[in-house]
């Protein structure tokens, strides 16, 4: 099998045009203007859900720390890919030099790494929130099993990343004659297949965890809003399989950036920009189905109000976590508040078309008023003229 050096060899027998038109998705501002705005919706969508979860509902868990991890080690990998542009990433690595090849190299084995984490801490966060949901039976154990296997998956992934050499340095410093393997490019078809290895397996993964929660569909009291709420979450996911499978096939038709010759830096931004894709949609996935009720109910109390809006009655708080489908909820607790649009019905009730009636006990300072008399008082749902700000 040839080795990295005999490769470098090659290319540099057969050198590529040097006035050879760089491609778009090669570009500075492609690549930061992909990897950068999507890292920040990813990190909107994470501080929305650790608001939701710790200052409103209250119930924080493993399933929040992973995702707050993974949306941590977003940030160093986006760093590192926006570095490695200046240091050479989709240019001609023959141009760049040995010592700026250096420098990408040390980039690269970070960055890599990084991702390596980044994808296992994603999935581990999906499947505790899916234990949430699965209190008992068939589907809980299956999400046990899944976490088992992504946990040892991405310890074992992980370690190849971080440690592809003995001495470490060997990653970047080829000259040194260090013992290497997988991710290390100590042998370019052994790099191929490990990375071949790591993206069916991500892909495989993926494709298991968002079809997992399926089964809620098959609800029978499930509402129409919740049905498309979800189906709306489930399509993110399809993005984020689609993307693994786009990224496969990317690795393949490439070689790992190896084929037809060993140019890292010219053939893998296509690669690097579907791997922060695919984890910056994972993580809008994994936090949508925690704070879009909370705007749902928000939007729906600016553009609805009601006529009479006292009453006094015992509440369970939702929080519109019906998208999660959560069988634990806050203990009930009594309180005086307004009417509004934002209370959740039933998961099968249909008010739409029924105004609410509320109980109003009898006038004190009416002599004629028997101390049993009540009367109905019924509210009309008026929609605010849409002139009103």
């Amino acid at each position: 099998m040839p080795s990295f050096e005999d490769m470098l060899l090659a290319a540099l027998q057969n050198p590529p045009d040097p006035h050879e038109p760089l491609p778009p998705v090669n570009r500075k501002a492609t690549i930061f203007g992909v990897v950068i705005p999507f890292l920040v919706l990813a990190w909107i969508a994470v501080l929305f859900r650790l608001w939701v979860r710790l200052r409103v509902v209250k119930e924080p868990g493993f399933d929040d720390a992973f995702v707050l991890l993974s949306a941590i080690l977003g940030i160093g990998g986006t760093t590192c890919v926006c570095l490695s542009v200046k240091y050479g990433l989709g240019h001609h690595m023959l141009d760049l030099g040995p010592d700026k090849m250096e420098k990408y190299f040390i980039i690269f084995y970070i960055e890599n790494s990084v991702y390596l984490m980044q994808t296992a801490a994603i999935k581990i966060s999906l499947l505790l929130q899916f234990l949430r949901i699965f209190k008992a039976g068939a589907m809980r154990r299956v999400c046990l099993t899944l976490l088992s296997i992504v946990t040892l998956w991405g310890l074992a992934f992980a370690f190849a990343g971080w440690f592809p050499c003995f001495p470490v340095r060997g990653a970047w410093q080829h000259r040194i004659g260090a013992k290497c393997y997988g991710f290390g490019l100590s042998d370019v078809q052994e790099f191929f297949i490990m990375y071949k290895i790591h993206s069916a397996s991500n892909m495989v993964l993926d494709f298991m965890i968002f079809m997992t929660p399926m089964v809620i569909f098959k609800t029978p009291t499930l509402k129409v809003k919740n049905l498309l709420a979800m189906a709306g979450v489930f399509a993110f996911g399809g993005i984020v399989v689609a993307a693994s499978i786009w990224r496969l096939h990317a690795i393949s038709t490439a070689q790992a950036a190896t084929h037809p010759y060993v140019d890292l830096t010219w053939l893998s931004p296509v690669i690097v920009i579907l791997s922060c894709l695919e984890v910056d949609f994972a993580i809008i996935c994994a936090s949508m189905p925690i704070f879009w009720p909370i705007i749902e109910r928000s939007l729906a109390a600016i553009f609805v109000s009601y006529e009479v809006d006292v009453t006094e009655e015992h509440i369970q708080n939702d929080y519109g976590l019906a998208y999660e489908l959560e069988h634990t909820k806050s203990a009930r607790q009594t309180s005086l508040r307004s009417v509004s649009g934002t209370s959740l019905e039933g998961l099968t009730g249909d008010y739409a078309n029924k105004a609410p009636k509320f109980s109003i006990g009898p006038d004190p300072l009416n002599e004629t008023s028997s101390r049993d008399a009540t009367f109905q008082a019924s509210v009309r749902t008026l929609p605010k003229p849409k002139w009103e700000i």
